[in-house]
């Protein structure tokens, strides 16, 4: 077992120790949703009753601003007001997509409980804080209580080792352990250690820790230096590739070169998977050896505001632009399917975002492939992966 998730778990619940499959209490540190689970969340919310402690509750307006219809606009007030009226936190001004501005704005800690309505809350594991996705319904009782209740899973220790090949990337990374341990990590909390993720920088274990949920973890954190851990398996740097998952499923994971000279049409980079700093980088490094190719399409959304300010600071956003990209407000971007850049019947995307479900970025007809910044930007060049 894992000592530093169980004896977090268990100082959290107020008792000695734990074990999976026990079914314990723990003190929330934060609670978390967004205007894609909020509209789910204000329809069951009893008006009568009331958050515990709107301080350690944050919402984001994210996965359609500015407000793309007005059903979306109707929302995004109702939201706030029930933001003011409960005391909570949100983030409503074009801040960024949640898992970002969580990030940047607050003091994520090692052993912290977190309790989200989205899938990806996992997010703040490279920090070292355990995450937990939950439903918008889920989500109520923990906030009238500060508590969230739930059975202990299994851990799975994934130790990574070494140095990452020249144009491998964290993305690349979480692709691999979704293809390489599969059904393994499946239902398990993911504790991430060793040299690769110990000199990875925040951005870089922020995404593999983004990813992960999407080959079906219950969480996914890394654990602090210094905090003992029983290795379940060690995996190597290089043996890992550039990988992308194909359709129909994020785990339908392959290598690029098994794929090179597919055609594509639409090329999707940023948002809370990959949307930081260094990410816009990568991009930027591959646009000014060549300009978007004709037939692509490429959107790129910052992760959040202080991302976005850090482009233009560096010149990254001129120059990305100047060679044919779309560079969208910070946020989710297209990536929910609600606008900015949603595909149609025969687009061939290729993208940095989490889901390639058909229908996730519009058409159910569209085929999504999902990749590192680095593989989508050089697709996006080339018009071909």
């Amino acid at each position: 077992m894992t000592d530093f998730f169980y004896n977090n778990l268990a100082r959290c619940a107020g008792v000695l120790e734990i074990f999976p499959g026990q079914e314990i209490e723990v003190e929330v540190n934060l609670m978390l949703a967004h205007d894609g689970t909020g509209p789910k969340l204000l329809k069951l919310w009893n008006p009568e009753e009331r958050v515990l402690d709107g301080r350690r509750v944050v919402f984001t307006v994210d996965h359609a601003f500015p407000a793309p219809t007005p059903q979306e606009r109707a929302f995004q007030k109702e939201f706030a007001e029930f933001s003011k009226d409960q005391g909570c936190v949100i983030y409503n001004q074009g801040e960024g997509v949640l898992h970002q501005v969580v990030a940047e704005r607050l003091s994520l800690r090692p052993g912290m409980i977190i309790a989200g309505a989205d899938g990806h809350v996992a997010t703040a594991g490279a920090f070292g804080a355990i995450a937990f996705a939950l439903t918008p319904e889920g989500l109520i009782p923990v906030m009238k209580t500060g508590k969230l209740k739930l059975n202990v899973p299994n851990v799975l220790s994934i130790q990574l080792v070494g140095d990452l090949n020249q144009g491998v990337l964290p993305r690349d990374v979480a692709l691999y352990l979704s293809w390489k341990l599969g059904e393994q990590i499946k239902g398990k909390a993911i504790a991430l250690s060793g040299s690769l993720v110990n000199g990875l920088s925040d951005a870089g274990r922020m995404t593999i820790c983004n990813f992960l949920p999407e080959a079906g973890v219950v969480t996914a954190f890394v654990v602090p230096l210094g905090e003992e851990d029983r290795v379940s398996f060690t995996l190597y740097a290089k043996e890992i590739e550039a990988m992308i998952a194909v359709p129909p499923s994020p785990i339908n994971v392959r290598y690029v070169h098994e794929l090179k000279g597919t055609p594509i049409t639409m090329a999707i980079a940023g948002g809370c998977s990959s949307g930081r700093l260094e990410d816009m980088e990568v991009i930027a490094e591959v646009l000014m050896e060549q300009s978007v190719h004709p037939d692509v399409t490429f959107i790129i959304t910052p992760a959040s505001r202080q991302v976005a300010k850090e482009m233009d600071n560096k010149g990254l956003s001129s120059l990305i632009r100047d060679r044919g990209a779309i560079i969208m407000p910070p946020g989710c971007g297209p990536c929910p399917g609600n606008h900015f850049g949603v595909l149609a019947e025969g687009d061939v995307a290729i993208t940095t975002t989490i889901k390639n479900t058909p229908g996730r970025i519009g058409s159910s007809l569209a085929s999504i492939y999902l990749a590192s910044p680095q593989t989508v930007a050089q697709a996006a060049v080339k018009g071909v992966i």
